[in-house]
């Protein structure tokens, strides 16, 4: 009897997880070593074995890859009641936008974030107005007008 290959659960939370681990420079000994889970459940993980990991799993992993738990939470189908996940896994879990679609809202918002002084530790919107903000829209308006 040949066994059927079961194709990937949640490759977008896997590959999130991945990318992160893989972006500060670790192999899956070291997240092994530093999170107390086997290596192989990361390879299974990052390959999308895992369909919804348990919380408890996913916040040593976020704490490992330095990533924010809602980010792995939203990628993994929770329901995050107190705050919104980071924009690009968002997009991730809401929506199936293509990579470069992603990239380009996420410069949109970097460029929101410079043209407003908002700081990347504030969500975008509602934007808070800056004490420059009216000054700076005002002059615009002047342009415009021009």
């Amino acid at each position: 009897m040949q066994r059927k290959e079961q194709p990937p659960r949640n490759q977008t939370l896997g590959e999130y997880v991945r990318a992160r681990r893989t972006s500060l420079g670790l192999g899956y000994q070291q997240v092994a070593d530093r999170s107390g889970l086997h290596y192989s459940y990361w390879n299974k993980l990052e390959n999308g074995q895992y369909e919804q990991p348990a919380p408890k799993y996913l916040r040593i992993i976020a704490t490992t890859i330095k990533a924010p738990l809602e980010d792995l939470l939203a990628l993994a189908g929770y329901d995050i009641p107190d705050r919104l996940p980071s924009f690009k896994p968002y997009l991730r879990a809401k929506y199936e936008l293509p990579a470069e679609a992603v990239a380009d809202l996420e410069r949109y918002f970097d460029m929101l974030r410079a043209y407003y002084d908002i700081p990347t530790d504030q969500p975008v919107f509602p934007p808070k107005p800056s004490p420059s903000t009216p000054l700076r829209l005002a002059q615009d308006d002047e342009k415009r007008a021009a």
